[in-house]
């Protein structure tokens, strides 16, 4: 069978001592886990003997972990599960055993982990490749993250999707740049490998139709600059997911009112300081 055949070219890279030549971390990155986990107790379950077969190189050896499997077994992308289902039964149609590959990515596409239904890597191939972006700051699980796609993640990518659709019928095309500038910064920081396509595809659309090259450009920065002190704030408020959630919208309305509206904000903000001042400057003379 197939996944027999997986199993043996997995096991000839295996180290001498039996183990799988690769460091794997057992944790993923955590930014939107409430809702990954929701969907993985929800929609992520086995039925039949089409799963078991999709899931033998696991079962046998647990190449990868539960966090690290889905990318690294070989039968997780679109073209190896079709491959794994081939034998389960000798009397499927093609159109049969695609659908039933197809459904086992869709159900695993809802697991925390998260799938890449276009390739796979071995694990020597995983491990060359983490040493290559190690020097980036990058980390095996955010590469991991990076190289596969999950429920909230497919989510925020047709959010973005839609939204860059409905202000490119607007008449300033430079209004997707802003957006499109806050989604590149989203997409880096989240690993979200289907929002970066869509923010870069944005941008280079707005910037090809703005009348004016610089103006794109600087409301990209706009929104980079709202995105990434949005999320900074976010990550910095402890506490339960809605407070983060909550400083996040905060943060995010209070810079792109300060970046769109310099001078009010400057003049707002030594309203603020004045009093501050004033005690400070009273609590010096009579120190003195």
């Amino acid at each position: 069978m197939e996944h027999e055949k997986r199993l043996n070219n997995i096991r000839a890279g295996l180290s001498g001592d039996g183990r799988i030549p690769i460091a794997l971390d057992s944790g993923l990155y955590t930014g939107s886990h409430s809702l990954a986990e929701w969907a993985a107790k929800t929609f992520n379950h086995n039925f039949d003997e089409y799963d078991q077969a999709i899931d033998a190189v696991y079962n046998n050896i647990h190449i990868g972990g539960s966090s690290y499997h889905h990318l690294l077994d070989g039968q997780h992308s679109i073209l190896g599960a079709f491959q794994a289902v081939k034998d389960v039964k000798t009397d499927d149609s093609f159109v049969t055993e695609f659908l039933q590959a197809g459904e086992h990515l869709l159900r695993d596409g809802a697991s925390v982990s998260g799938v890449n239904p276009f390739f796979s890597l071995s694990p020597n191939q995983f491990e060359e490749l983490a040493t290559i972006v190690q020097p980036l700051g990058i980390s095996k699980p955010f590469l991991v993250d990076a190289l596969t796609i999950n429920a909230p993640e497919l989510l925020g990518g047709i959010m973005a999707l839609l939204s860059t659709i409905i202000l490119g019928k607007k008449a300033d095309p430079s209004l997707i740049s802003k957006l499109s500038g806050a989604y590149v910064v989203s997409s880096m920081a989240s690993a979200n490998p289907m929002l970066f396509p869509i923010a870069a595809g944005g941008l280079v659309f707005s910037i090809a139709k703005s009348e004016s090259k610089k103006e794109a450009l600087i409301k990209a920065g706009k929104g980079s600059l709202v995105s990434g002190g949005s999320l900074l704030i976010g990550g910095l408020v402890g506490g339960p997911v809605w407070m983060g959630c909550i400083a996040s919208i905060g943060a995010a309305i209070a810079l792109n009112y300060a970046i769109e509206n310099p001078e009010k904000t400057i003049y707002r903000m030594q309203g603020l300081i004045k009093p501050t001042t004033t005690i400070l400057r009273k609590a010096s003379l009579s120190l003195s």
